[in-house]
């Protein structure tokens, strides 16, 4: 009986996994557009990469998956720099954008602040 259920269930979970880092990665993409838009910055190929994923544990919570992305950036359209996104279970946690001379750096720098809705003020 658990030789005809075990595919299937496979089957299953590889598409959960899937569909869940889908959904992620256009989270990360959809909040690397936010703080470029917020410093002022250019989101280049409208995309971001994963680099690592890695499981870290919350006190009370458990194991959490944390997954960080890479991006390319613009100030003024001519460069390319790198950012980078980190992310525990959907939600920002740290994230790092060049700073140039001439891009307003936004109040509160390097922190964020989540409304309960998830979305960046």
């Amino acid at each position: 009986m658990y030789e005809t259920l075990l595919p299937p269930l496979l089957i299953l979970a590889a598409f959960y996994f899937w569909h869940n880092a889908l959904r992620a990665r256009e989270r990360a993409r959809d909040l690397a557009h936010a703080l470029c838009a917020r410093s002022g910055l250019q989101l280049l190929d409208q995309s971001v990469a994963l680099r690592r994923i890695s499981l870290r544990r919350i006190p009370g919570q458990g194991l959490r998956m944390q997954r960080c992305y890479r991006f390319d950036v613009s100030v003024d359209g001519n460069d390319r720099r790198h950012g980078s996104l980190d992310m525990l279970d959907g939600e920002i946690t740290s994230y790092d954008l060049p700073v140039h001379a001439t891009t307003q750096t936004p109040a509160g720098g390097n922190v964020i602040e989540l409304r309960p809705s998830g979305t960046l003020h």
